[in-house]
Parts: structure tokens; C-alpha cells; sequence
């Protein structure tokens, strides 16, 4: 999606932080924007933000955990603007309690926001997309937290973000052959509202110290543009926050440190997995990686 003037993107969780960041920098680049939110405060403080401007965009109140909600914000889109070519599934929320002491509601309420937003904006958007054929791209937001797990107090919410991860990358190489793009985006500490999702109270070490690194967060901006160069450029992957590297790496080293080659293998089992490597290298070939 090289030239995105005149292009239609929906953005969930759009009102506000990663997602207004990056509804204001499409805008800049000449598209049309629907921003959906479920807070109406949001919604209203974005408002006016953008009041007097003289760029398309259009508000809506949504909760991705309602499918036929889901839907018939898609038609919206559709009618005021015409096809949506970017989809960014954005809205999440942050906060769980311990995963060693939650009960089912917290799992249940993480997922269902995280991955299952995720989905319903996959499913109903999709094939919208590509019917239209006029190709288009997905972009679902993960965190740093979906490729380096946070401890208990994060690690409902890692999970969640690792479920995203996984659910792009499989979407984009299925997509490939349909000129629609897929990126995965892994930010880290990023100006937002998401520190209003912490109870009062909450005072564990790693809390207190995501309240104070907060405020010296990434500018939503700043990420929107990396989000439109990847869409622009196809990219798999977006990590806009440099600090993680040496931290990956140790993670990379760690996987390939575990990988033991003193047991038997069955040569038919190789050449299986080679056969499937091929394929999947003919698919990343035709997403462009």
C-alpha cells in the first residue's frame, strides 16, 4: 500500500494514545480515518483535538467484543467513506491481576479485548478487503510484551499479546496472495491512557515502575509514523523502541542455545519440515520479506 492518499483506514481504540497517533498521522498523509473507541471521553476529547480541521475523519463509539456491533461499524465506514483498505486492530487494555491469583474473569476479560478484538476486526473486515480488490493492509497491535514476557502481575496480559503475534504472522502469509499486508506491532512504552486501568492502590514493584517510565514514554506520533512506513513498505514486523535490542538478542540466543542435536531424527522427518520450510519461504517471498 504504497500510496495511501484517499485510502480508508478503521482504527479500534482510536480516540486516544497508540491509536490516535496514529489516526492523526494517516490524516496528515492525506487518508480518510474512522476512529472507534468504547470511551465516550475519548471520543469527545479527540473531537476536539481535531476540531476545525479540515480532514476526513469520522467518530464512533464500539466495543470489538461485539461482533454484530463490529459489523455494523464496518458498514458505517463503508457508507461514509467507501472500502476500507487499513485495518489496525489497536484497542486493548493492560491491566490483569497476578495470573498465579486470577480467577477466570480477568483471563476471560483479557482475552476477550485483546485477542478477541482482534478477531472479530479479522473476521469482519477481511473479506471486505478483499472483495474489493483493490489490496489493503492489517496492522494488530501486540506489545513488546508479545516477544519478551512480563512476570505475574503482566502475564495475562503477555499471553494475550503473544496470541496476537501469532494470529499475524500466520495472517500474513496467508494473505500474501491476495495483496493484502499484514504487520505486527510491538510497542513499548508509549504515552497513553492505559496507566487509568491500574487499580488504585497498586503498589508492587513492577507497577510503580511502569508509572514513573511512563512518563518518559514515546510520543504516540512519533510510533504513528513508524506504523505508516511499515504499511507503506510492507514490513512484518514494527519495534519502534531501539532499547529492546540487546534483550531480543539474549532471547534469540537463548532459543537457539536450547535446540539439542544428540537425538535420533528420522531423515523422513527432516524432509518433511524442509518441504514445509519451502513452502513457507514461497510465501514469505510473495509478501515481499
Amino acid at each position: 500500500m504504497r500510496d495511501v492518499e484517499g485510502k480508508v483506514a478503521f482504527i479500534t481504540g482510536g480516540a486516544s494514545g497508540i491509536g490516535f497517533g496514529m489516526a492523526r498521522t494517516f490524516l496528515a498523509a492525506g487518508m480518510k480515518v474512522v476512529m472507534a473507541d468504547i470511551s465516550e471521553a475519548n471520543l469527545a476529547d479527540a473531537a476536539r483535538q481535531l476540531e476545525g480541521s479540515n480532514q476526513a475523519y469520522h467518530f464512533m463509539r464500539l466495543d470489538v467484543t461485539d461482533r454484530e456491533a463490529m459489523a455494523a461499524a464496518a458498514d458505517e465506514a463503508e457508507q461514509l467513506f467507501g472500502a476500507v483498505h487499513l485495518l489496525c486492530n489497536n484497542a486493548g487494555i493492560g491491566y490483569a491481576e497476578p495470573m498465579t491469583t486470577a480467577g477466570y474473569g480477568s483471563w476471560d476479560k483479557m482475552f476477550a479485548i485483546n485477542v478477541g478484538g482482534v478477531i472479530n476486526g479479522i473476521v469482519t473486515f477481511v473479506p471486505r478487503i478483499r472483495a474489493h480488490g483493490e489490496g489493503g493492509h492489517i496492522v494488530n497491535t501486540a506489545s513488546i510484551a508479545g516477544i519478551l514476557p512480563l512476570p505475574d502481575n503482566g502475564g495475562i496480559y503477555s499471553g494475550s499479546k503473544f496470541a496476537v503475534r501469532g494470529i499475524s504472522e500466520s495472517l500474513r502469509l496467508a494473505l500474501a496472495p491476495h495483496g493484502v499486508g499484514v504487520s505486527t506491532l510491538f510497542p513499548g512504552l508509549t504515552r497513553s491512557r492505559i496507566m487509568e486501568s491500574l487499580p488504585e492502590g497498586e503498589d508492587d514493584e513492577l507497577s510503580l515502575g511502569f508509572a514513573e517510565a511512563h512518563r518518559y514514554a514515546m510520543d504516540p506520533l512519533d510510533l504513528g509514523r513508524a506504523v505508516l512506513d511499515a504499511v507503506r513498505d510492507n514490513k512484518p514486523f514494527i519495534i519502534a523502541h531501539p532499547e529492546f535490542r540487546e534483550e531480543m538478542k539474549e532471547l534469540h540466543d537463548e532459543l537457539m542455545d536450547a535446540i539439542r542435536d544428540d537425538l535420533p531424527m528420522d531423515p523422513r522427518r527432516a524432509e518433511f519440515e524442509m518441504t514445509r520450510r519451502n513452502f513457507i519461504t514461497e510465501l514469505k517471498r510473495n509478501a515481499g520479506d
